[in-house]
């Protein structure tokens, strides 16, 4: 029997951008311009180990993710990615 373990939720350190205490936090879930805001705010300044953490949760978790910036990804991009992994798990 296979079992998949879902991605636990990131270990944030306190250092990334939405943690910060002026983030805003229509950034990651605002509208779609509010969002390419946190977009570009993850990609530069939240670290890379986090950013890879945040990824692999929201990829393992869409419904809870929702449309917000996880990991500097769209909901969109995210879709993308699941879709990518599948097929190459078919291979």
């Amino acid at each position: 029997m296979t079992t998949t373990e879902l991605a636990p939720w990131p270990r944030l350190t306190g250092s990334e951008p939405c943690r910060a205490p002026n983030a805003d936090p229509n950034d990651w879930t605002g509208t779609p311009k509010q969002r390419q805001e946190g977009q570009l705010a993850c990609l530069l300044n939240c670290p890379e180990a986090t950013r890879a953490q945040c990824l692999a949760w929201a990829l393992d978790h869409p419904s809870k993710a929702g449309a917000a910036i996880w990991a500097g990804t769209t909901l969109n991009d995210r879709r993308r990615l699941r879709k990518e992994r599948s097929t190459a798990s078919e291979a």
